[in-house]
């Protein structure tokens, strides 16, 4: 996954990494590292536009991390979601701040809407601010995969969201998390 804005080039790799490696990149204290042992590492290479600054850090996240469209770059700020956490790295501070979600299941995909975001998971849609703040939290009866039928499971509209559970269910929520059209089979 490749990101850039005015001042910064991003780009997110999935590598095989060992921890006694000598290689140049930096593992933070606060890197993440996942004790279940369902993981994946990330190699973060970070460059400024000026190209006066590179760096190379490694996270161990969540093997349940989206492989793409997890990361969002605002000024100097990496946002990303890491399955049920989110974290904001400050390109320039080097500071890590992150919040968990608290979702049972995994993470489909995460989408851009107006500052905020809309997390599309497997039991949950979740609207997040760009504090790392969940502003709400919607669940239904059954996952949100299609069983039968050929519409998408989720499906972002001016207005609403369109969602289908395992069951066949229909929902309509709109940006605000309420419920529009909630047909049960």
């Amino acid at each position: 996954m490749y990101l850039e804005n005015d001042s910064w080039e991003v780009e997110i790799s999935e590598i095989s990494y060992n921890p006694d490696s000598v290689d140049n990149i930096v593992c933070p204290d606060d890197c993440f590292v996942i004790s279940d042992g369902y993981s994946k590492n990330l190699l973060l290479d970070i460059t400024d536009i000026g190209h006066t600054i590179e760096k190379k850090i490694i996270l161990t996240v969540s093997m349940y991390t989206p492989h793409n469209d997890f990361a969002f770059l605002d000024d100097n700020k990496l946002i990303m979601f890491l399955n049920d956490t989110v974290c904001e790295y400050d390109l320039k501070t080097e500071k890590i701040r992150k919040n968990n979600l608290n979702f049972l299941g995994s993470l489909f995909s995460v989408y851009r809407y107006h500052k905020d975001f809309i997390l599309y998971a497997e039991m949950d849609i979740i609207r997040v601010n760009s504090n790392l703040e969940v502003l709400w939290d919607f669940s239904a009866r059954d996952i949100f995969v299609r069983y039968q039928g050929v519409e998408p499971a989720f499906e972002m509209h001016d207005d609403y969201i369109s969602l289908y559970d395992f069951l066949d269910n229909y929902y309509e929520i709109d940006y605000n998390g309420n419920v529009i059209k909630d047909l049960v089979n």
